[in-house]
């Protein structure tokens, strides 16, 4: 049977060999990487955050799911159609605008993470070359302010009056697509 003093000097050096490991990896471990972000379709995004603590045992971190904050934009497999009634991909068009964005140095994501919404995806307000991503892509007709008291609305009315994007001709608003309706 250990007696006390051999249970402390047990523990104490358990404890030596845990901060030496810790100090180990510390040094070994590069710099956390930026974030990386990735598009699902032109309204969600999805990061992995540079600084997620598995990256430091070089294991693959979980990305979070995040949904424009205030914007509905057209699914991925949505078409609209142009002033002269002809088909074209507008989800497909819009997704690729918010990859686009999202590509440009220096993006980044605000997440409120209060906010989350029935497909588990955390609210965020994105940033690209000092533009709210939002805006550009509802001032652009690819997609429209959505949900109450949304500061898009204007804007919205602004791409309508001047025929941008979707309002150049006729569409399905996405709420009412993936309920089943088509243009």
């Amino acid at each position: 049977m250990m007696t006390r003093k051999l249970w402390r000097r047990a523990l104490l050096a358990a404890a030596v060999v845990v901060v030496a490991v810790v100090s180990v990896l510390l040094k070994v471990t590069p710099p956390p990487k930026p974030d990386r972000y990735s598009v699902y379709d032109g309204d969600t995004l999805e990061v992995v955050h540079g600084d997620c603590l598995l990256a430091h045992l070089h294991l693959p971190c979980r990305p979070q799911r995040l949904r424009l904050y205030g914007v509905d934009a057209f699914e991925r497999t949505q078409t609209c159609h142009d002033a002269e009634g002809k088909v074209w991909d507008c989800g497909s068009v819009a997704t690729a605008r918010l990859r686009q964005l999202v590509e440009t140095p220096g993006f980044h994501c605000e997440v409120d993470e209060e906010f989350v919404d029935r497909h588990a995806r955390e609210f965020a307000a994105c940033i690209s070359e000092g533009k709210d991503v939002g805006a550009i892509l509802v001032s652009e007709g690819l997609a429209f302010a959505y949900g109450r008291r949304t500061r898009y609305v204007e804007i919205e009315s602004e791409a309508k009056a001047a025929h941008r994007g979707a309002w150049a001709g006729n569409f399905v608003r996405p709420q009412y697509f993936r309920a089943g309706a088509r243009g």
